[in-house]
């Protein structure tokens, strides 16, 4: 008589298993909560402009998942190259919320979070989505920074699975384009703002929508905290900062680049003095101008990032200056002629430049302003000697 009583309570134990293991993973009790995390900048490069991740919260099922789609594999084959090319794999990873604050606790960064306001099915249709987006077939995307990233993933997976009214444009007498939105960021670094605005093509230059303004976190926390469900219900009905900020923001020190290149334009027009001081000079500077345009070529041409592509400071940091720096001192007929052509090309694409600058569509950094009018000075200056 004991064989089909195992034989009984083995069948119920392995139809029990499964069901609990479903309820784990699968279900969520109506006490769970899903928060949007909102990190703030950091001081590093990387994180500079704010992270977003998504936590689900449920104490009754023991669930502690933070979703972050910020991401990536350091030990990606040619990770670098991939990284310029705008070829690099970024993917969602799940980790209890004490894993997830130790770098913002470590680097002094705030954590804010937003409890949203969603009805139980809400909730299990949000957290159907994400047990599908964390399947190892799903978890990996193509990072774009204006238009796919940790924070828009959230957004549209929100707006996807939610009747969301996002309401009007929290900034309605403020313009703003997607390089506009990044200088805030950036004012404590001004080299790394050059660097920025010199890889930045016309994409950039388009006038954000409120849409898309949610590429950044720090928008995309205003945005929910201002959206409604199309019922009228509030998306965010609590608020709380999880960690403070520590960072101390210090004025940048030692000179900026718009005051390091204009002293770099009065000290090439002071080697205008003396012939064998312009040619040295000449030869340096269209050599690092035109290694400069072979980056920003490659972000154009050679790489699948929108934003840097159509890049209008290729003009002034054409490649060719490298062929020009070494050449300019030939004792070829032939290649005198082409110098001075070249130098006449260039000579009219600076001052065009200079003359264009309040109304040319792609905004340049001030401190390219005098580089430029120096390669119209050194243009000038060659063309008059070889006169």
């Amino acid at each position: 008589m004991k064989s089909p009583y195992t034989f009984s309570l083995l069948i119920f134990l392995l139809i029990l298993l499964p069901q609990k293991q479903t309820t784990a993973s699968n279900i969520l009790s109506p006490e769970a909560r899903i928060s949007l995390l909102t990190a703030g900048p950091g001081e590093q490069l990387y994180a500079a402009f704010g992270h977003s991740a998504l936590w689900v919260h449920d104490p009754a099922y023991n669930i502690d998942e933070v979703y972050n789609w910020g991401t990536f594999d350091f030990d990606t084959p040619n990770f670098y190259l991939k990284f310029m090319q705008g070829r690099l794999l970024y993917k969602l990873t799940v980790v209890p919320l004490h894993v997830f604050l130790n770098e913002y606790r470590q680097t002094g960064r705030f954590v804010h979070e937003q409890t949203l306001n969603l009805t139980f099915e809400e909730k299990m249709r949000i957290y159907n989505f994400l047990q599908i987006n964390r399947q190892p077939e799903n978890i990996y995307y193509l990072y774009d920074f204006f238009y796919d990233n940790c924070a828009t993933r959230i957004r549209d997976l929100v707006d996807e699975q939610l009747d969301i009214d996002w309401g009007p444009d929290p900034h309605p007498h403020v313009e703003r384009s997607f390089r506009d939105m990044l200088k805030p960021y950036v004012a404590y670094k001004p080299w790394i703002e050059l660097g920025i605005d010199i890889l930045l093509g016309l994409p950039a230059d388009e006038k954000a929508t409120p849409w898309h303004t949610m590429f950044l976190p720090d928008d995309m926390f205003i945005a929910f905290g201002h959206a409604r469900h199309y019922d009228g219900r509030v998306l965010v009905n609590a608020w709380r900062e999880i960690l403070p900020e520590q960072i101390v923001w210090e004025s940048p020190f030692g000179p900026t680049p718009v005051i390091t290149f204009w002293l770099l334009f009065v000290a090439g027009c002071l080697t205008l003095l003396h012939r064998k001081s312009i040619m040295v000079f000449s030869k340096i500077y269209f050599l690092l101008l035109g290694t400069l345009g072979i980056i920003v070529f490659f972000m154009w041409f050679l790489s699948d990032h929108i934003a840097t592509a159509l890049n209008m400071n290729l003009l002034w940091t054409l490649p060719t200056h490298i062929y020009f720096s070494v050449r300019m001192n030939s004792i070829s007929a032939f290649t005198k002629i082409v110098m001075t052509w070249y130098a006449r090309f260039v000579f009219v694409v600076s001052v065009l430049l200079l003359v264009s600058w309040p109304v040319f569509p792609q905004s340049f950094h001030p401190a390219v302003f005098p580089l430029i009018a120096l390669s119209a000075v050194l243009c000038g200056a060659c063309l008059i000697r070889r006169k």
